[in-house]
């Protein structure tokens, strides 16, 4: 079982490019408050990150990606000084400016929180990855150049392609964040052989009747070392990291599939519907039958007022 894929499945990526354009003088972006991960991508040029409080700017060069995958707000800008509160957000000036020209690549990773997702808590608040750490990861180097020639190019079918390369992105960030992170919290459990072999047990069989000890037999661990590990990577019990793995998988059933409620039950380990769906709504807050009525609800929109950004040209 390729726990990482399992997870990544159940978070319904959708990733768009909303903003490629190329800015001069005195300009600033700001994409907080959309209630979904960003990302923005220098594609030439240099530019300046701000972040509230008292956190120092961050001098961003051509090649650099950021990633707020919990919508933590920000602020790019062609200034080390942060942008005043008067100056147009996301707005390409309709006339030529001096000064050095700045190319963004900035979207949206669409992704569903309606659930527990322990790759998403996982995450910090920004991502970071500079060009020239982007050669260590396989292919990310490439992705970016091969984004920026599609933004570029406007080739027949470039939109599709842009947001389809854009969620590979995501995954390549997440791979590099993994690479990154391997002694802390959840990434460490998925990396450790032994507790790698528990999750994979757990996520290929949600429905068996596993035991503390089951799980550490798996592990190859005695009960109190597998249980104290676990929990202290992982921040949760084992046993109450299966029970919220069988609701994410209950609530995926119930968004992607017909199942009835019995089907769903059996498929996450419950012998009875009733605790079951009980169950359920304790962790969710709703009911199965409300769950189905949600999924209709889950589909990303883009707000208005980032429409009219859609595809201005490149210079």
């Amino acid at each position: 079982m390729d726990v990482l894929s399992d997870i990544l499945r159940t978070l319904h990526l959708r990733a768009e490019v909303f903003l490629h354009a190329c800015f001069r003088g005195n300009w600033a972006v700001d994409t907080s408050g959309e209630q979904r991960a960003t990302f923005h991508m220098v594609a030439r040029g240099d530019c300046w990150l701000h972040r509230p409080g008292n956190a120092e700017p961050l001098a961003l060069a051509s090649g650099d990606l950021v990633v707020f995958p919990h919508d933590a707000r920000h602020t790019l800008s062609n200034n080390a000084q942060p942008p005043p509160t008067d100056l147009p957000r996301n707005q390409v000036p309709n006339s030529p400016a001096s000064g050095p020209a700045v190319t963004l690549i900035c979207g949206y990773f669409a992704l569903d929180r309606h659930r527990w997702n322990p790759l998403l808590e996982a995450m910090p608040e920004m991502m970071l990855i500079r060009h020239e750490a982007s050669a260590s990861v396989p292919l990310m180097d490439t992705l970016g150049r091969f984004l920026y020639y599609e933004v570029e190019s406007g080739q027949a079918g470039s939109e599709l392609l842009i947001n389809k390369l854009s969620e590979i992105l995501f995954i390549h960030v997440v791979r590099s964040y993994m690479e990154a992170c391997r002694q802390h919290g959840f990434i460490a459990a998925l990396a450790d052989p032994q507790l790698g072999k528990a999750l994979s047990e757990i996520h290929d069989q949600p429905a068996a009747h596993w035991t503390v000890d089951r799980l550490a037999l798996a592990a190859g661990m005695s009960r109190s070392a597998f249980s104290e590990r676990f929990s202290r990577l992982v921040r949760m019990a084992p046993m109450q990291y299966l029970s919220h793995w069988r609701m994410t998988q209950a609530h995926e059933m119930f968004h992607s599939t017909t199942s009835s409620v019995a089907h769903v039950a059996q498929a996450c380990g419950y012998q009875s519907e009733v605790a079951f769906a009980k169950a359920f709504k304790k962790h969710f807050g709703y009911g199965p039958g409300q769950a189905r009525r949600n999924r209709e609800q889950d589909q990303p929109v883009i707000a208005e007022d980032m429409m009219h950004l859609s595809h201005p040209s490149i210079s």
